[in-house]
């Protein structure tokens, strides 16, 4: 990809239709989406080109409406789910509440942490049903910040992800808490995952693929700008000339939406100058 200067000037344009996804017309190997739908499922897959399933985490949908959002979506699109909480997550998390479906209550000490047992193997099955009916292209594991960086979680997390079938789905960790970025490359390296990373936030891990989950700006540095988005655009292009790199850019923002479609007409108007 051509580097842009950062201050060249760029006249706007009118938006153009959306057409094929890889960057909506673009020539980028990448997608743009948000963590979410935020609008009425029909028209989010008119606009962007990639979607971070929220729903996957906290009740599963039913498979017929899965697949119905695949029948609906264009050539190219991408779904990548977010893990059911009851793989990452301790009983005691707030998101329980809205499992609709049946769930091991008596079983509830067994749940998160990628804990070795019955209880998260099935929940596994359930989540790689939904990545199945909606032919993702990759998983989203965000884990709590109870998932501390212990030996036990390690070897759990380790047996976990040795032990599954990844049918060529991108299998991607997104950690809160105290985990340092060295040590969750390290993992990530180890495991073959890819690390989710805000690029304004840490340096990007190198490599063929790249997860870009923009969070919300902290107080004080106001909305999201140009010169935000050539900072993506430098941290793609710094991430390594590897062979048909690709990736996805997914914003976890308060208005995500919003965010997600300036920087896609942003970058059409960039590349086009």
């Amino acid at each position: 990809m051509q580097r842009r200067n950062r201050g060249q000037a760029v006249e706007p344009s009118e938006p153009a239709r959306p057409g094929p996804a890889e960057g909506r017309g673009m020539n980028v190997p990448w997608k743009i989406g948000c963590a979410g739908f935020h609008m009425k499922i029909e028209s989010y897959l008119q606009r962007f080109d990639a979607v971070e399933v929220q729903q996957t985490f906290f009740d599963p949908p039913a498979l017929r409406t899965l697949a119905r959002w695949r029948q609906a979506a264009p050539e190219g699109f991408s779904f990548v789910l977010k893990a059911w909480q009851l793989i990452t997550h301790p009983a005691d998390s707030p998101g329980y509440p809205k499992i609709q479906r049946p769930w091991a209550r008596e079983k509830a000490a067994r749940y998160g942490h990628f804990q070795d047992g019955e209880p998260v193997r099935e929940a596994w099955a359930t989540l790689r049903e939904c990545a199945e009916a909606l032919q993702a292209g990759a998983i989203l594991f965000r884990t709590p910040a109870s998932f501390t960086p212990s030996e036990v979680n390690r070897r759990n997390m380790t047996r976990f992800f040795a032990s599954m079938e990844r049918n060529g789905r991108h299998l991607v960790w997104d950690p809160e808490g105290v985990w340092q970025d060295e040590e969750v490359r390290r993992i990530c390296h180890e495991l073959g995952l890819i690390p989710a990373q805000d690029p304004l936030l840490a340096s990007p891990e190198a490599g063929e693929v790249f997860y870009f989950r923009m969070k919300p700006k902290t107080r004080g540095r106001g909305a999201y700008g140009p010169d935000d988005f050539y900072r993506i655009l430098e941290a793609v292009e710094a991430g390594g000339d590897a062979p048909g790199r690709r990736g996805y850019v997914i914003w976890n923002t308060g208005q995500p939406d919003r965010d997600a479609k300036r920087f896609q007409d942003w970058l059409r108007r960039t590349l086009a100058a």
